[in-house]
């Protein structure tokens, strides 16, 4: 049987071998030809994400630093939610103050680099503490190397001209606007329309200058906010004008004249603001860009077109200072950032978690290559557990014996200076916004809207206090009283805490809370912090009390992105680059920037807990013009 199906297979098989002899060098070209599109396709990925063109340094080259959007202490939100907000084109710029900080230091000793330009543009805002932090970096660049700092602009805000005035010579465009206005405050109130709509606000709070809640209660500002805010906002303005007169060698008379007289002045100058700004002694030089690149120029060199100048983005010399950067010792100052609003759990970069900013705090406490801490706040505070949360934390690294320095950014007030007292020093800028020591609590019920819908609410409980927080019925008086008493409470806590921390009688304490809002100048006088300085003054400060010299390294301790995230950011940063795309705002963006003034309290409201008593630490510290 076998060798009968063997003779009938013969030919078969036979047959078989012969096309497999003809086919297979065809075959084998196929498959060498599949694995070589699957290599240069790999390879092709490999370059996207980590190749492409190399930057070359040269000799003589302007390093531009032209911020974009809102200079910020650390990006919002993960690297893949800003990817994909970057390819909507529904992202808020942003640019880390550390990495302007880093790249102004790196470039004054790199001889490549001989001059230093300002282009304020494309900036969108900037606390007053931070464009102090690069302003002292840029006296620096100065002082040390004797290179120039020019500054190149279109139209100036009053934030974009005290960041160009930051350089000896201010070039603006003959068509450009500038327009100083001063400091302020004004908040929309909604006590008219909530009695329209039939809500009732309860506010619960202790102190009279804590206003954060005031729009919900009130139709206008009460005369304590208006005093307090008159206050620390005259003292902010000073800091301001005595920034620009220093460097446009005039006096604060002078200066406050001028910025009275603009309407007069301009009128003079028949509308030309540029020509008036000139005058007024407030910028240097009016001319067109092409001009200005030419001006650059002759004091570097002329790029290879020969039609402007040789330059170096900033963002592109920052991939050069993160190459220098040195990683090799084991002694370590530790920098945490806690940026945003305070609220429970685990937040993204941008909000402070109470989960997972005490993470990172217990990261650093864990890590034995850190030996000091430094905390960098900037926080109008939120929520009152999640703000004890991080402060417990900061209990825990000096227990462990690593000295902790908190340092102050634009705002770090009332649950901002809650995660900040108990720290071994805090350091503050002059222009810091702090204070606001004091908590409220805020609940809305609404039966009289119901009532004109038509929607009755009724039921049975076995205590009265069942559905006390439900907001389709009355507030219970007594449950009321409940809740203010415990507001009361944490008032003590807070305040209680402050003068132990700060060596102060409870009652002095008491005088200087109440909620009400100081600049760090202010609050140094009064006790409430203890150096005024930027951040590298509060590192060497934690250095020091660590007994560590000069041979440390600096590190951030923060949530690192996933390898598919940093790819995700790469390629997304390639294909911007390749397509050449334009900062440009769409209907999306531009919504999130009205948006901006008001994400705090829009998180702060989000965060709060159904059927519990919500206690905030927040101060409602936003400002205009700056």
């Amino acid at each position: 049987m076998t060798d009968s199906l063997n003779k009938q297979n013969g030919p078969v098989s036979a047959l078989g071998r012969l096309i497999g002899y003809i086919t297979w060098p065809f075959v084998t070209l196929a498959n060498f030809t599949r694995h070589l599109i699957l290599l240069l396709i790999f390879l092709l990925i490999v370059w996207f994400f980590f190749g492409g063109t190399s930057i070359v340094l040269k000799p003589n080259t302007a390093l531009v630093l032209a911020p974009k959007g809102f200079i910020v202490e650390q990006y919002s939100g993960n690297a893949s939610s800003r990817a994909m907000r970057k390819l909507q084109n529904a992202d808020i710029p942003e640019t880390r103050v550390r990495d302007v900080l880093a790249t102004i230091r790196h470039a004054a000793t790199d001889p490549r680099i001989t001059a230093l330009v300002l282009n304020p543009d494309y900036m969108w805002g900037a606390g007053l503490a931070n464009l102090r932090e690069i302003e002292r970096a840029i006296d620096d660049f100065r002082t040390q190397s004797g290179k120039p700092v020019i500054a190149m602009a279109t139209s100036l805000s009053q934030t974009q001209y005290y960041f160009a005035n930051m350089a000896d010579d201010i070039l603006m465009d003959p068509q450009g606007f500038l327009f100083l206005q001063g400091i302020g405050s004004y908040r929309n109130y909604f006590k008219s329309a909530l009695d329209k709509l039939g809500v009732d606000a309860h506010l619960f709070k202790v102190g009279e200058y804590k206003s954060a809640a005031e729009p919900f209660v009130r139709d206008d500002m009460s005369q304590e906010a208006k005093d307090a805010g008159l206050h620390f906002m005259n003292d902010l303005w000073d800091t301001y004008l005595q920034g620009i007169a220093k460097r446009r060698d005039i006096s604060i008379d002078d200066l406050q004249l001028i910025i009275s007289e603009q309407g007069k002045r301009l009128q003079e100058k028949k509308g030309n603001v540029a020509a008036m700004a000139v005058e007024a002694g407030l910028v240097d030089r009016i001319m067109k860009r092409p001009f200005m690149e030419k001006l650059i120029a002759e004091k570097t060199a002329f790029n290879e077109d020969g039609d402007s100048f040789r330059q170096i983005s900033f963002e592109n010399y920052l991939n050069f200072v993160n190459q220098d950067k040195s990683e090799n010792n084991s002694k370590r100052v530790a920098v945490v950032v806690a940026e945003g609003t305070i609220v429970g759990g685990t937040q993204p970069p941008g909000t402070i978690g109470g989960v997972s900013t005490s993470a990172l705090l217990e990261r650093a406490r864990l890590d034995e290559s850190v030996k000091a801490v430094v905390l960098r706040v900037n926080s109008p505070g939120g929520g009152v557990f999640a703000s004890e949360q991080i402060r417990r934390q900061v209990d825990a690294l000096k227990a462990a014996g690593k000295p902790t320095v908190v340092s102050m950014g634009n705002v770090a007030a009332s649950g901002g200076y809650w995660i900040s007292m108990t720290s071994d020093a805090i350091w503050a800028d002059e222009a810091t916004i702090t204070g606001s020591i004091g908590i409220y609590g805020l609940l809305l019920t609404y039966p009289k809207l119901f009532e004109k819908l038509g929607i009755s609410t009724d039921g049975v409980g076995t205590t009265k206090w069942v559905g006390a927080f439900n907001p389709d019925r009355d507030l219970n008086p007594e449950f009321a009283e409940l809740i203010q008493s415990n507001v009361e409470f944490g008032y003590q806590q807070f305040i209680s805490s402050v003068a132990a921390a700060r060596g102060l009688e409870v009652n002095m304490v008491d005088r200087i809370a109440r909620g009400r809002v100081w600049t760090a100048k202010q609050a140094h006088d009064l006790g409430l912090i203890d150096q005024l300085g930027g951040l590298q003054q509060a590192i060497d400060d934690a250095a020091q009390r660590a007994n560590l010299k000069e041979n440390y390294n600096i590190t951030y301790i923060e949530p690192q992105p996933s390898l598919s995230e940093q790819l995700l950011m790469k390629a997304v940063s390639k294909v911007s680059d390749g397509l050449n795309l334009q900062f440009e705002a769409d209907e999306m963006s531009v919504l999130n920037t009205l948006m901006q003034p008001y994400k705090n309290e829009i998180k702060l409201l989000m965060s709060a807990m159904n059927g519990q008593n919500n206690q905030f630490a927040y101060c409602f510290c936003n400002i205009n013009s700056l």
